[in-house]
């Protein structure tokens, strides 16, 4: 069954929206300067995640792993850093590692990644993904998805929660991940949380998992949410997943979103998400794009869709496309958004960085 973009966007639109139809897409800006990257010299950079202290300092916590392993050593090799900065959108200074690889005997021993990050009552919760890879398992040895021992570590991703009286830490980590799988949680993987305040208090976490099935991508990939009295749980998961493709175009797809930030705005639930296994919303496929919910656990394809295509275009004038341009993390500044962080992979490039978007609404 193939279906337009307009097809598509009206089946999964089909419920009645109550208030204002908001476009993201008029906050991002057409040129974005050189100074909203941040790199970081023999390490590839991602999963940014940005809170500000009382004292103005804004504090980018992200993951890093070594050049020289390769891309793919995100799954096997990563460390959660920490960079400041004087304003949201940088530039960003690094100041040290935060949460390094504890070692195999923890659930969350090889390698750490996917950052959010949660101020809630004087305190800072740093949720993550951890994974421990096999007795095999070297700090310097280059796995890539060819290799079956890759596959066993990125098949042991569980989410775990840090808490610290400040961004720089210490971060007090916990014996045991927040959520594992099981029946009731999800199969295989666990992975890439996001963690948001609900309306009338309580909290939401969304997350990424498999349906049963077999290979890699099982039944395929799905988020959900959960929702919890405390930001350290116990969460519990929302039967329906966020987005299913499959009721739309009748066929499998290994993922139905991947990547993806939630936050409150005007009294509605809405969330970024990333889309690469179906190219139904613009011409180049790949994209950002909106969800939104009165609930946070009922979603939809939002009326105005698109946030992002893979491409940027710099001040100089220069269009550069990516191969990535994902995990896409909001700062908030009186409930609107200021920046868009991204974590980037430019086509055909070995190293990806971060990039801070100063969003229109904001710039003076």
């Amino acid at each position: 069954m193939k279906l337009s973009r307009r097809s598509f966007v009206s089946l999964l639109a089909a419920a009645p929206r109550p208030g204002g139809d908001f476009d993201f897409a008029r906050l991002v800006p057409e040129r974005i300067p050189r100074s909203a990257v941040y790199r970081q010299e023999d390490y590839c950079l991602w999963d940014p995640a940005m809170v500000r202290t009382p004292d103005g300092t804004c504090h980018l916590l992200y993951s890093r792993w070594p050049l020289r392993l390769g891309f793919d050593a995100w799954a096997t090799h990563a460390e959660i850093a920490w960079a400041t900065a004087k304003r949201p959108e940088g530039p960003y200074t690094f100041q040290k590692v935060l949460l390094p690889a504890r070692g195999g005997a923890h659930w969350d021993g090889h390698s750490v990644y996917n950052t959010c990050l949660l101020a809630e009552g004087g305190r800072y919760y740093l949720y993550y993904t951890g994974n421990h890879g096999t007795a095999s398992w070297r700090p310097d040895r280059v796995l890539t998805v060819k290799d079956p021992d890759w596959w066993a570590q990125r098949n042991t991703q569980r989410i775990g929660v840090a808490v610290a009286d400040h961004p720089g830490g210490p971060w007090r980590r916990q014996d045991h991940p927040l959520i594992d799988v099981g029946p009731d949680t999800g199969q295989g993987i666990i992975a890439v949380p996001c963690v948001t305040p609900r309306i009338g208090g309580g909290f939401l976490l969304a997350y990424k998992t498999l349906a049963p099935g077999e290979g890699p991508f099982g039944g395929g990939v799905f988020h959900y949410v959960a929702v919890g009295d405390s930001p350290l749980g116990p969460f519990k998961r929302h039967p329906v997943p966020m987005v299913d493709k499959s009721k739309v175009f009748q066929r499998h797809f290994n993922f139905h979103t991947d990547d993806h930030f939630e936050w409150v705005q005007d009294g509605r639930y809405y969330a970024i998400v990333k889309d690469h296994d179906a190219p139904f919303l613009t011409e180049h496929g790949r994209c950002l794009y909106l969800l939104e919910s009165e609930d946070g656990l009922s979603w939809r394809t939002a009326p105005k869709p698109l946030v992002k295509d893979f491409r940027l275009t710099w001040q100089d004038g220069a269009t550069e496309s990516f191969d990535r341009l994902e995990m896409p993390k909001l700062y908030l500044e009186e409930g609107r958004p200021r920046v868009l962080f991204l974590a980037a992979l430019a086509k055909g490039a070995a190293q990806s960085y971060i990039v801070s978007l100063p969003l229109l609404e904001y710039r003076k």
